[in-house]
């Protein structure tokens, strides 16, 4: 019962909206790991309980396509959770489609390890 579950959120998940008219469409999957934002790329202001985002350097280029606080849904995949976060760091050592949260968004994810993520 678990794996059909599994299969069905994750289907689910790769059925999300994806951005169509952004710099950077698509729904990307990744890993995810904790961040401090503050300071950060972006120059926002950032509490500890906000759900933040810093996506790869890739996603900077070409510079006019900044994702700086651009809104990004987060999907957990095993659970369906779902939250939106604000754009607010360049994370220069994240693989392709990797990305880091804030603590408080992670927690919202129910903490997990591979997340799809989607520009709004």
């Amino acid at each position: 019962m678990q794996f059909s579950t599994t299969i069905v959120l994750a289907a689910l998940a790769a059925a999300a909206r994806a951005c169509s008219q952004c710099p950077h469409p698509g729904n990307f999957t990744g890993f995810v790991s904790k961040f401090a934002p503050n300071p950060n790329y972006c120059g926002t202001g950032v509490s500890d309980v906000s759900y933040s985002i810093s996506v790869p350097a890739t996603y900077y280029d070409p510079p006019d396509e900044s994702p700086c606080d651009a809104p990004v849904n987060v999907t957990n995949i095993c659970t369906g959770k779902m939250i939106t976060a604000m754009v607010v760091g360049k994370c220069t050592t994240c693989a392709a489609n990797d990305i880091q949260l804030t603590g408080a968004a992670i927690s919202a994810l129910g903490n997990p390890k591979i997340v799809e993520w989607t520009f709004d």
